[in-house]
């Protein structure tokens, strides 16, 4: 069978432009464009402002459906047509000389029930990415996210009952989706792209530590905040830049507003972001200590690593299964001091923690790659086509 014959009709929140898991999936589509994979990208209700409603990214052709659209009964009118115009566009989408698959990021909710059902019903395959374990889910949110949450969770059996095939980015969703007897479950824990400056030797003066991330409570900024000011004070000459726009970014922007060595940068475009990656001095990856946290994977862990900068790691999830102490400097949970603690080693012994940074990029090369993860994918749809 050749490649030719594979048709994958990708499902997701945010496209082009998102947060780390629409980037996770670029990188791999990217690389399905070099095994002639017919693509195609529905986005549904992304909150973020994309360059078109319906165009190219990188060849892949996307169309955007109502984004930023509310769901409350003011816009009923536009909500009735955004399920239609997604059913039409999933039954457009499927080719009559192909092996339809359609990829679902994320597992079923109450939201994308109907167009999962719908892609089963005309013969689509269904495969379903997984990044998140919501039994364990924790945060504080409005109502309508919770009852979302909720709904994942009720609705968990169909995903497993319904997939052809799940991949996952855990250990702990592979086994929990094996113990479902799924028949496929692929462990593809996050993919990056190369963003490495080779020319780059020395620290920034002043030192630039970077966060990047959503703000959660599974995501330990507060340990990352105290553990710098930590540092601050035997280091005066550095600054903590944190990037991310959310509702706990707003909270925290309020709280450290009189530090000015803490600076939030929001969120910012991909250019920009890579390029901050790419050019700071040390990258700091922190998780709390909770179910929800273990069950899935730090996704800014391969971008951090592919820049062949040191980061400072909490040993959470999988983490130790790809790193060890020569690949990262690795911390416990809730050790604001163990963070302090690594930026002094870093700072003061700058060859080692160069080393450190270059060993941490061959992992990101072995495990996290577009190319290594997106050929395990390919692999996989012509198993199952």
């Amino acid at each position: 069978m050749g490649s030719r014959q594979l048709n994958l009709v990708v499902f997701i929140k945010d496209y082009p432009v998102g947060l780390a898991i629409t980037r996770k999936i670029q990188n791999i589509l990217y690389y399905l464009t070099t095994q002639k994979v017919e693509l195609y990208v529905i986005s549904s209700r992304s909150k973020f402002k994309q360059p078109l409603d319906k165009g190219l990214d990188n060849g892949i052709p996307y169309e955007n459906v109502e984004i930023g659209l509310s769901l409350n009964i003011l816009n009923l009118h536009k909500i009735i047509m955004y399920f239609i115009r997604g059913l039409r566009l999933i039954s457009k989408r499927k080719k009559k000389d192909c092996k339809n698959i359609f990829y679902c990021i994320g597992a079923i909710s109450i939201e994308n029930l109907s167009f999962i059902l719908w892609a089963k019903l005309s013969g689509y395959k269904l495969v379903f990415d997984i990044n998140e374990d919501y039994s364990f889910f924790e945060d504080q949110v409005k109502a309508t996210s919770r009852f979302k949450v909720w709904t994942i969770h009720q609705l968990d059996f169909l995903t497993y009952h319904w997939a052809t095939a799940i991949i996952v980015v855990s250990t702990h969703l592979e086994k929990k989706y094996l113990s479902r007897n799924v028949k496929h479950v692929l462990l593809i824990p996050v993919t990056a792209k190369e963003n490495f400056n080779p020319d780059k030797r020395m620290f920034n003066n002043p030192l630039q530590v970077v966060y990047a991330g959503t703000f959660d409570l599974k995501d330990g900024v507060s340990d990352i905040i105290e553990g710098f000011i930590l540092f601050s004070k035997v280091n005066s000459n550095s600054i903590l830049i944190l990037t991310g726009k959310s509702d706990q970014q707003v909270m925290y922007k309020e709280k450290y507003k009189d530090r000015p060595n803490i600076v939030f940068k929001g969120h910012l475009t991909d250019d920009k972001f890579y390029n901050l990656l790419r050019n700071a001095d040390v990258m700091c990856m922190c998780r709390t200590n909770s179910g929800f946290s273990n069950a899935g994977f730090p996704f800014k862990l391969g971008e951090y690593l592919a820049t062949g900068n040191p980061v400072i790691s909490t040993k959470a999830s999988d983490v130790e299964n790809y790193l060890a102490s020569d690949d990262a400097y690795l911390i416990d949970f809730n050790s604001p001091q163990q963070i302090c603690n690594s930026l002094i080693r870093i700072v003061n012994n700058p060859e080692e923690s160069h080393r450190i940074g270059l060993n941490g990029r061959k992992k990101y090369q072995k495990f996290f790659s577009s190319e290594i993860n997106g050929k395990l994918f390919h692999d996989l749809l012509r198993t199952i086509a």
